[in-house]
Parts: structure tokens; sequence; C-alpha cells
């Protein structure tokens, strides 16, 4: 079997409504690489005190020696826990985070707590692989975060990833601007992190917008 070869564009901007940019992601260049591949996207809570403290705590988390995507999310989410106890003006800061790491044979498997998502492209057919954890009717609102309690309910998948197939981890800043159609048409096309986001701030989001696109193939 041809090994596995991964190839990333990472952009992560403010969204013209906000005063800065509480999201943070993992990695934080574009690059190339044999597998395996771990990356993350975060999301501070907007309006809460310190959400890009909580955000960069979770995505740096990604650099920890773990292959286990839960135990890195259990670590970060205690990180931020202790982070506010020592930090009394940090009360309530948290963040959603969607990881995932890819094995040598291209396995992924992934982790999500909140609203940031991932699709897969694969075989031309587009995948949301994560679920909003989202209170019904209330869009805005998290069942869970990072940050906001000691223990959480992981959301984990396994899936196979192939030659030719896309990865895409984005906050709700860029989804909330498209739907999964338009979203498969560029994926398809091969469109870059660098260009979704741009189009997506042209539509003046309310939210700051963040996206990695990951593209696997055999070399």
């Amino acid at each position: 079997m041809n090994k596995l070869k991964i190839t990333w564009s990472v952009r992560t901007e403010c969204g013209p409504e906000r005063k800065k940019n509480e999201d943070s992601v993992f990695p934080v260049l574009s690059g190339n690489k044999y597998l395996p591949f771990r990356a993350a996207i975060c999301d501070g809570l907007g309006g809460h005190v310190d959400g890009e403290v909580a955000s960069k705590i979770a995505a740096e988390s990604m650099s920890d020696d773990e292959d286990n995507v839960l135990t890195i999310i259990e670590k970060a989410n205690k990180k931020i826990v202790d982070y506010q106890k020592n930090h009394s003006n940090s009360e309530g800061m948290g963040t959603t985070m969607t990881a995932l790491i890819i094995n040598e044979d291209g396995l992924m498997q992934v982790g999500h707590v909140g609203d940031s998502r991932c699709y897969v492209l694969s075989d031309r057919n587009i995948i949301k692989i994560t679920d909003d954890q989202n209170v019904p009717g209330f869009k805005n609102v998290l069942k869970q975060a990072l940050g906001t309690k000691d223990k959480l309910d992981i959301q984990k998948i396994d899936f196979q990833l192939n030659n030719g197939d896309v990865i895409l981890l984005c906050t709700d800043g860029l989804y909330n601007e498209f739907g999964e159609e338009y979203i498969k048409k560029r994926l398809k096309e091969g469109v870059t992190a660098d260009t979704l986001v741009s189009e997506a701030l042209l539509q003046i989001p309310s939210d700051n917008v963040s996206a990695i696109i990951m593209n696997v193939f055999s070399k």
C-alpha cells in the first residue's frame, strides 16, 4: 500500500463585527507531510471573559504527546477549569473543540465538544461527521463547552480516510455563511482555507471565521 500524504491549509480571522478573534487553530501554519497528522479548531465563547485564552489552551493541547483524542480534550478541559480557579477574573470562560488525529493508515479519530464542525468529502459526497451540541431552539447556546464543567460528554467518531478524501474543520462563523451544497462544491473544486474564509468574510459575518482544509492522497 502506498504511503498516505496530507496537505493542509489554515486560516483564522477576526470577523468584521468583532473586536477580537476568539478562535484558535492547530496547526497554525499550512503545510504538507506524510501521515500521521493532527489538527483542531476551537471557538472561544463569544462575550465571555477570556474566550480567546480558553480556545488557545485547547488548541495548544494538541502538542501533547498523546495519541487518544478523548484524553487530549479531557486534559484541555482540566487545564481551562484550573486556569479559572487561579484567575478569578476569568470565571465563565470556555471554548468549543473539534479535534482529529489521523494515523499512518488513514484512520481518523475525531473528538468533539460544542458546535464547530468536521466535514469529510469522500467519493464526491459530503459527510458531516460531528453533531452540533446546541440547546434546541437556541442556536447560540451550547449544551456544553470546555472549561464550563469538570466532566464532558465528548462525541467520538472513527472514520477511515482514503486517497482523495478532503477534511474540513470549521467554526460556526464559517458554516453559518454557506449551505452544505456550497461547501461540497468548493471542496470538490480544491478550495483552500484562505479562499473559503475570504468568501465568508465577504458576507459580513457576525462571528470570527476559521477553517482548516486537509487533502489526503497516496504518494
